[in-house]
């Protein structure tokens, strides 16, 4: 396939002959969604990299393609084929690997998508690779999404990896020390939640990271009419209150939740800049080393955020967690 460009589709990507093996989770969804979530009317097939911020699309699906060319081992089974045989909704998820400099620590990336879908080449992909020009290594995680009654599973999912992570460290020649792990809007609920007692690390008895990275990250969901269909979809239709009360991180912040970096563009009209003012009053409250980055203009699913006001948050969040 020729360059990357603009007017590349993400039906031509996933035709990249680099990326057949694992083409499905370029942007994850079970079913074929009838339109974008963010874009209403529009089939995600023809969503092009022309839309903000391309050069990270591009440079993103570049160093992906450019790791398989190297002869890296990029695309990761979580799960084991007996696991995937018991519950095949398993075989909904994938880990890819962005290497940085042997030896040092990783980041895990949980992209956005509304619990529908997972947007790894808007969101992971780019980030991946600029952790990796950091020197730090990466991986990207498609987690389960579309689901009804969705939770505990998205965080099952980011305990499987870590899991295989830890089991291959010596492979990847990463360090298991103080790991990240970083989400975008649901994603970033995700991310959130894996600092949570309940849905968190402490559930599965894995190690506490070394920092939660939460980008506009959904950190409370309302079950009203606004955003009932996320709601529904994560808890069901006769939800366990325990599991309603652990839908929103804010409520479920403890002394020993990871040291957080948040940020958040007030003109976001997805998720509103006051989800993440109430996640740092928790961390707060919660004597939590955190910090909070608020920025003027830039929206929403704008990962790395050039050319916005956010510009240069992912060197502040690294800087953050080192």
């Amino acid at each position: 396939m020729a360059d990357f460009t603009p007017q590349t589709t993400l039906r031509q990507v996933r035709k990249t002959p680099e990326f057949a093996e694992f083409s499905q989770f370029i942007m994850f969804c079970n079913e074929d969604p009838a339109d974008d979530p963010v874009n209403p009317g529009l089939d995600p097939e023809d969503f092009t990299l022309k839309s903000d911020p391309v050069s990270h699309c591009i440079d993103g699906l570049n160093t992906l393609r450019d790791n398989v060319r190297k002869g890296v081992a990029v695309s990761h089974d979580i799960y084991t084929a007996d696991e995937k045989a018991a519950s095949p909704d398993k075989n909904n998820t994938n880990l890819l690997f962005f290497p940085g400099e042997r030896g040092k620590p990783f980041v895990l990336i949980c992209a956005g998508g509304g619990y529908a879908t997972v947007c790894s080449f808007l969101e992971g992909y780019p980030v991946a690779a600029q952790l990796n020009r950091m020197g730090y290594n990466a991986f990207v995680l498609s987690y389960r999404v579309n689901e009804v009654g969705l939770l505990p599973r998205p965080t099952e999912d980011v305990a499987a990896a870590l899991r295989y992570i830890f089991s291959h460290a010596r492979e990847f020649g990463v360090s298991t020390e103080g790991y990240a792990v970083a989400g975008f809007s649901a994603g970033g609920h995700v991310a959130g939640s894996w600092g949570t007692d309940y849905l968190g690390y402490p559930r599965f008895g894995l190690p506490r990271p070394g920092a939660i990275i939460l980008c506009y990250g959904a950190s409370r969901v309302a079950n009203d009419e606004k955003s009932h269909s996320i709601f529904w979809r994560m808890v069901g239709d006769h939800p366990d209150p325990q599991l309603v009360k652990a839908v929103n991180v804010t409520e479920n912040v403890t002394s020993h939740y990871p040291p957080t970096f948040v940020w958040q563009c007030k003109d976001d009209k997805l998720v509103h800049y006051s989800a993440s003012v109430q996640m740092d009053k928790a961390l707060e409250a919660a004597g939590v080393p955190h910090q909070l980055r608020l920025y003027e203009k830039g929206g929403h699913g704008i990962g790395l955020a050039d050319h916005t006001d956010a510009a240069g948050w992912l060197e502040d969040a690294v800087n953050f967690w080192q």
